[in-house]
């Protein structure tokens, strides 16, 4: 069998094997990346392969690893991920979805859009959950090292790793720092690159190539109003018009997009926003809230989070001069208009002012918090940016400003951005790809604006982002969400994104171009690993 057609089978067993992101089920896909690293007779001779158990994780998942350990210190990264997105999008497909060549042909009579329908009668592209992002990068780099670890007296290091959880919280990824520094030290590693192998959108028939990725910064707005019948609704202030207020100001605003090496970041956008009333009465909401994220190329925490907070006073003022104005139409002989005194805060704010309050009261407050919200997610109640409402809403009970009050906080997942740029190996790498690859067939970007991995490979700008996001993030607990920061800072490699052509990612027409999974894709790794080594 050729090597392009083993990399086809190696793709279809993985994606036969449901892997759905946060679930237990991802240790069935890790159990037969592991036999495929033993198959290799260099790497079972050498014991130099393994699962690393992932520290307090429910669902008992490893970073699967693997190093072909040739001569001296440089060293490849060679880095995916093999978990993927649930199956709920399929339908009645549901039960193919997993099973690519059953699946193409019963799409065949399905009525999908132009350039779908043309995918399904080639025999360029292979259908199925999971086939382009990524388990098809698995496949390549796995019988990429499995080609170079053949080769006698190899010159340098191949490090394969996969890894659980990129597409919920970034477990596997965040876990991956520690393992990283454990292995660069008992094998005497020197990391000169890390290659993604995540999937690329083609928008001008190139093949796209990046060398840095976008961040991502949820903030979490929390509105605490005065609650008031609705027959008497000047006697409070509704959460709801601030909070409203807040999205018009940040929605789609292009003043917070990033711009840097030539590229801009899209403007953020709300993925959430309510009342927190949990039955109908005849009331405005006591409370209301919402969560959003930045896309970032340069701006930190630091500056997100007083930006946002400027925005929140405007629109409180705004909120605060409408009910004024108000008042007066409907009151005209009323002189004694109720004031709201403007009343904005970081969590920080709030945590240390409950701390002042009582201490110890606190942090069993917290304590009991974190409880309730592990039942509730495993119930599947709420969902992970949600539980940031429940911690700050007991603190406010706790503290009681009983004035209408605004949170700002900040939720998990945090996404710094990476920048190879500023790497000092980028230039000799910089060389050798303009050296190896033609313009003509690739093109070069800076930034891969799908979000990756890559977030935790070095961390830039750290002062701007460590205290702030520790600080502001209610979920930042041990056994709960933390980024290890000091691990991340002391990485310092380039890194490149270079996988195979996908298109529909996260939908039921999730695709993946063959020919980039047999030929190009490999080629491209396989030629800069023997330039760089």
């Amino acid at each position: 069998m050729t090597q392009s057609n083993e990399t086809l089978k190696l793709l279809y067993e993985l994606v036969s094997i449901p892997s759905s992101t946060d679930t237990d089920m991802e240790t069935r896909v890790e159990s037969l990346i592991l036999e495929k690293l033993k198959s290799i007779p260099k790497l079972q001779k050498d014991n130099t392969l393994g699962l690393e158990s992932i520290e307090h994780d429910s669902h008992k998942r490893s970073i699967v690893w693997g190093l072909l350990k040739g001569s001296g210190k440089e060293t490849i990264v060679l880095l995916n991920h093999h978990d993927v997105v649930d199956t709920h999008d399929y339908d009645n497909l549901q039960e193919l979805a997993y099973s690519p060549i059953q699946l193409k042909e019963a799409m065949k009579t399905g009525n999908f859009s132009k350039d779908v329908m043309l995918d399904l009668q080639s025999e360029d592209w292979m259908f199925g959950r999971g086939t382009a992002d990524m388990k098809g990068g698995l496949s390549i780099q796995l019988k990429l090292l499995e080609k170079f670890c053949k080769k006698e007296d190899f010159n340098g290091n191949i490090l394969f790793l996969s890894v659980p959880d990129e597409e919920n919280l970034s477990l596997g990824m965040r876990s991956s720092s520690k393992l990283l520094h454990t292995l660069s030290k008992t094998y005497n590693l020197n990391y000169k690159l890390l290659i993604n192998s995540e999937p690329h959108e083609r928008t001008n028939g190139k093949f796209q190539i990046y060398d840095s990725s976008v961040g991502k910064t949820m903030a979490v707005v929390y509105v605490q109003g005065q609650k008031a019948h609705i027959g008497k609704v000047f006697e409070g202030l509704n959460p709801l018009s601030i909070l409203a207020r807040i999205q018009i100001h940040t929605e789609l605003n292009s003043d917070f997009s990033d711009s840097a090496l030539g590229e801009i970041s899209t403007p953020p956008s709300w993925s959430f926003a309510r009342d927190f009333k949990e039955n109908y009465d005849a009331s405005i909401p006591g409370a209301a809230g919402g969560y959003l994220s930045f896309l970032t190329l340069n701006s930190t925490p630091k500056k997100i989070l007083n930006t946002l907070k400027d925005v929140c006073s405007v629109s409180f003022e705004e909120t605060v001069s409408h009910y004024k104005k108000e008042y007066k139409t409907v009151f005209p002989n009323q002189n004694d208009i109720p004031d709201y005194p403007s009343n904005i805060k970081f969590y920080e704010e709030l945590h240390q002012d409950a701390m002042e309050k009582d201490p110890e009261k606190t942090k069993k407050i917290l304590s009991q918090s974190f409880e309730e919200i592990k039942e509730q997610l495993s119930l599947g109640k709420i969902s992970t940016p949600e539980c940031n409402f429940i911690i700050i809403n007991h603190l406010l009970e706790f503290v009681a400003y009983n004035t209408p009050t605004i949170i700002i906080a900040l939720s998990p997942p945090y996404y710094p951005h990476v920048t190879s740029c500023s790497n000092k190996d980028y230039k000799e790498l910089s060389g050798v790809m303009h050296q190896l690859f033609s313009k003509e067939e690739i093109e070069f970007s800076h930034y891969f604006m799908g979000i990756s991995d890559l977030s935790y490979v070095g961390l830039q700008n750290g002062s701007e982002i460590i205290p702030y996001v520790s600080k502001n993030m209610p979920l930042w607990k041990k056994d709960f969400y933390t980024i290890p920061f000091a691990d991340m800072e002391s990485l310092t490699m380039p890194t490149l994104i270079i996988g195979p052509w996908g298109k529909d990612l996260h939908k039921k027409t999730e695709r993946v171009y063959i020919p980039d999974l047999i030929e190009n894709v490999p080629n491209y790794i396989e030629q800069l690993i023997i330039s760089l080594l």
